[in-house]
C-alpha cells in the first residue's frame, strides 16, 4: 500500500502535527481486515485503547508509561494510526502536558464511548442507510483512540480511525490551553457518528477503484473526494463536518468558483485543501471541501435515479467528465441548499 500525502502540516500545541480534516490516506484500496463485514448490524466498534490510554496517565502520563501501557499494547488500529501520525510516548506525554485541564475533562465522555450505545446504534444505522443506497458498501472496523490533537478522523489498512480527543468535548470542557485550530474542531460526542460517516464514504471510494487509484491527483479530483464525502456523509447521517464553512461560502460562491476553476487541473491545493493553519476572518480553510461538495449535490439533484447517482459519485473514475455531467454552475441555474440546511428547516430527515 502506497502513501498518498495529502494532509499538510501545522503547529498545535508547540508540536507539528496533521491537519484534523478528514481523508483517506491510501492511493489503492488497502488489504481491509477479516472482520470487514457487508452487515452494518455486524460493524466492529473497537473502544479498548481508550482505557489503556487513561491507565497510562494513572500510572504518571511519562513518556515511558504512554509508550509500555498504550502504545504498545495498542489494538490494530492504535498500532496503524500509530505508524500513519508518527506516535511515540514523548509526543503523547507532550500533547498531555500542554493540555491537561481539557484532556481530564473528557475523560469521562471518551471513556463512555465503550457503553453509550447510542453512539453505536447511530453510527450502524448511518451505516445501514448507506447500504440501501450502496449495495456494495463494506464496514471495516472503526477504532477510537486517544491522539496527539493532529487528527480527527483518517481511513488506514484497519479501517476507520478517530482521534477522540476532538469528539469528546463537554460544555464546560477549558479550551484555553487549545490552539485556535484545535479548539474549532473540538466537538460533542454527538460529532462522532459524523465524521465516521465521512471517512465511511472515503472506505467506499478506495474500494471502488476510483480517483484514489490514481496517481498524483489534481485540486478537482482531490476536492470532489473530499466534498464527495461530506456529502454523501450528510446524506446519511444528517449533517457534516464543515456544514460551518457553507455559512460562509454560499453567498461567495460564484467567486470562489470562478478561483477554483482556474487553478483545478494543477496540483497546488495548498489554498483550497488542508489550510486551516493560513485561515483568515476574510478566507476560511478547507474551500475546496465546500466547492466537491456542491459538485456532488448538483450531480445527485439533477439524477432521476439516486442510487445510481450515489454510485457515481463514490466510483468517480473522470473528475472533468463528472463535473460536466453534474452541470454545476452557480452563475447560472439556481442550486438547492445543502442538505442540512434543507433538513434544519423541514425539520425532519433529509429527503433521498
Amino acid at each position: 500500500m502506497r502513501a498518498r500525502t495529502n494532509h499538510i502540516s501545522r503547529t498545535i500545541l508547540g508540536a507539528t502535527v496533521l491537519a484534523v480534516a478528514a481523508c483517506a490516506d491510501s492511493a489503492t484500496a488497502p488489504d481491509w481486515p477479516s472482520t470487514t463485514t457487508r452487515d452494518p448490524a455486524q460493524a466492529q466498534i473497537v473502544t479498548a485503547d481508550i482505557p489503556r490510554y487513561w491507565e497510562a496517565v494513572d500510572a504518571g502520563g511519562s513518556a515511558t508509561d504512554f509508550e509500555t501501557r498504550y502504545l504498545q499494547r495498542g489494538s490494530a488500529g492504535l498500532r496503524d494510526f500509530t505508524q500513519r501520525r508518527q506516535l511515540s510516548g514523548a509526543a503523547m506525554r507532550a500533547a498531555f502536558v500542554a493540555a491537561p485541564q481539557y484532556l481530564a475533562s473528557i475523560r469521562p465522555t471518551s471513556l463512555s464511548l465503550a457503553t453509550d450505545t447510542a453512539v453505536r446504534n447511530r453510527i450502524r444505522r448511518n451505516f445501514a442507510v448507506m447500504q440501501q443506497r450502496y449495495p456494495d458498501a463494506i464496514f471495516p472496523p472503526v477504532t477510537f483512540l486517544i491522539g496527539r490533537f493532529s487528527t480527527g478522523g483518517t481511513v488506514g489498512a484497519s479501517g476507520i480511525l478517530i482521534g477522540a480527543e476532538f469528539y469528546t468535548k463537554t460544555a464546560t470542557s477549558p479550551l484555553h490551553e487549545l490552539n485556535p485550530f484545535v479548539r474549532n474542531n473540538a466537538r460533542p460526542i454527538d460529532s462522532i457518528a459524523i465524521i465516521v460517516a465521512h471517512e465511511h464514504v472515503h472506505v467506499l471510494q478506495l474500494a471502488s477503484g476510483g480517483l484514489y487509484a490514481r496517481g498524483t491527483l489534481t485540486l478537482l479530483e482531490q476536492a470532489l473526494l473530499e466534498g464527495s464525502a461530506d456529502f454523501l456523509g450528510e446524506l446519511v447521517s444528517g449533517s457534516q463536518i464543515n456544514a460551518g464553512l457553507h455559512v460562509w461560502a454560499l453567498p461567495r460562491e460564484d467567486s470562489l468558483w470562478t478561483a477554483f476553476r482556474a487553478a483545478m487541473h494543477g496540483t497546488n491545493i495548498s489554498q483550497w485543501l488542508y489550510n486551516q493553519s493560513t485561515a483568515t476572518a476574510e478566507r476560511p480553510g478547507d474551500l475546496g471541501y465546500f466547492i466537491g461538495y456542491r459538485i456532488a449535490q448538483a450531480y445527485y439533484d439533477a439524477a432521476t435515479d439516486k442510487t445510481a447517482a450515489i454510485r457515481d459519485i463514490i466510483r468517480v473514475r473522470d473528475a472533468d467528465a463528472f463535473l460536466a455531467a453534474s452541470g454545476y454552475d452557480p452563475s447560472g441555474a439556481a442550486l438547492s441548499s445543502p442538505v442540512s440546511a434543507r433538513r434544519s428547516s423541514s425539520g425532519g430527515p433529509p429527503s433521498p
